[in-house]
């Protein structure tokens, strides 16, 4: 090695290093940004449970599984694909597909809130504990969280992740603030239902702060292919829907050929293995522009190996402590120890899978990962209806570690055939 290019090859190391750092410290902040407010949720749950009566708790799941629903359908898909094209393209085109993403948004959320509301007074108008206003108030917090989502494409796409982990954090905070005041009597239920709108503008104004900063104003936004963008979204929207059927499907084949009460077993089972997954959520959003600019055999295999030998340890730690776990919640769950461990050894399948997921997304092979989802839902729901009457929740997690394995096996050799070795430095 010569002089020049040892002087040359320091800048290169030290560049890397920066980087691997960054995404270090992004990925950490929205691990634990997860961590913290999902476990904020689980306090606010319980005391809820504990202070409400049961029918406030089946309004507050209903009305925030119509938010979840009313979310999906408005985002239409385009997380990922504005991660994708501002990672990958120069600053002037990802400001076009930022702006063209925001009205497709709007439209959307005008759509769905409008539709849900109207099911909702129309089916449960009787049953809600809370007014048509109040209903319609809760549903309309959608509005900031599309544009929020909007903004935080644009932050991860530039690997600026730190401010999505404090804003999501704040958002959480203020809805476990207002929990508090609702168990202590100082807030009335439908009150606290109204609280989540303004947490959204207060993330969503943190959020145009942080995106406002990043912002080349001076440089003029080139007006993308929106028709090509519209459908690429309702194609990953439909894969979506697919992959929330696939992962939820099993509940209702379990409530119906075993009962509550193994569904409510599977469900505590199922909760530790969400908990786990969050873990890695952070470190996939933190993953996905540096995929959009080096989608090489190289970077997948990186994150593959490195992603699973890093979740093996706390799954592998779930499955030797899972029986005191399990007794915290009471001593009846234990029964879903062996369900436990198949969840636990789907944990590093999962990442994998939403790894290549990822992968396939940047390689523009959208229609590929919905015809394995389709694929998926059918075999989970065939394999639920004939296992689960005989082998009860164990069958449940057996067939939800069979099916990622199958997913590995079927969508990795797909992928990595169409991608090149190495990143070209010509």
């Amino acid at each position: 090695m010569t002089e020049l290019d040892a002087t040359q090859e320091i800048p290169e190391v030290e560049l890397r290093r920066d980087s691997t750092l960054r995404f270090v410290s992004n990925g950490a902040a929205m691990a634990t940004a997860n961590l913290l407010g999902r476990g904020l949720g689980y306090i606010s749950i319980i005391l809820m449970a504990r202070r409400l009566a049961v029918p406030y708790m089946g309004a507050y799941a209903l009305l925030y599984t119509a938010s979840m629903l009313v979310e999906l359908i408005a985002n239409l898909g385009l997380d990922k694909l504005l991660m994708r094209e501002i990672a990958g393209s120069s600053s002037a085109v990802g400001k076009g597909y930022f702006r063209a993403a925001l009205p497709i948004r709007f439209a959307m959320a005008t759509v769905s809130w409008a539709a849900a509301w109207g099911l909702l007074m129309r089916f449960f108008r009787h049953e809600l504990p809370v007014s048509a206003a109040t209903a319609g108030i809760f549903l309309a917090m959608i509005f900031p969280v599309i544009a929020t989502r909007n903004c935080e494409a644009f932050l991860t796409a530039h690997e600026k992740l730190i401010p999505i982990a404090f804003s999501q954090f704040a958002e959480r905070m203020l809805m476990f603030a207002a929990a508090m005041l609702l168990v202590t009597d100082k807030l009335s239920f439908g009150s606290m239902m109204c609280v989540a709108p303004l947490a959204a503008l207060v993330r969503m104004i943190m959020i145009a702060v942080s995106t406002r900063k990043e912002w080349m104003p001076n440089e003029a936004p080139v007006h993308p292919n929106v028709r090509k963008l519209v459908r690429e979204g309702l194609e990953l929207f439909l894969t979506e829907v697919l992959a929330l059927v696939y992962f939820r499907s099993d509940v209702f084949v379990m409530a119906k050929m075993r009962g509550l009460a193994d569904t409510g077993i599977y469900q505590i089972a199922y909760k530790i293995f969400d908990v786990c997954l969050s873990l890695f959520a952070g470190f996939l959003q933190a993953a996905f522009p540096r995929m959009a600019r080096n989608n090489t055999k190289e970077m997948l295999r990186t994150h593959l190996l490195t992603g699973s030998l890093l979740l093996s340890v706390p799954a592998i730690g779930v499955i030797l402590l899972r029986h005191p776990i399990l007794d915290v919640f009471h001593k009846q769950y234990v029964t879903g120890s062996t369900a436990l461990v198949w969840l636990m050894l789907t944990v590093p399948l999962v990442y994998i899978n939403s790894t290549l997921a990822n992968a396939t997304i940047v390689a523009r092979r959208v229609r590929l990962l919905g015809a394995i989802a389709l694929l998926l839902v059918v075999m989970n729901v065939s394999l639920d209806i004939a296992l689960i009457p005989r082998w009860g929740i164990n069958a449940a997690a057996f067939v939800t570690f069979f099916c990622e394995v199958f997913s590995t096996v079927v969508l990795a050799p797909l992928l990595l055939r169409t991608m090149t070795k190495v990143r070209d430095t010509a």
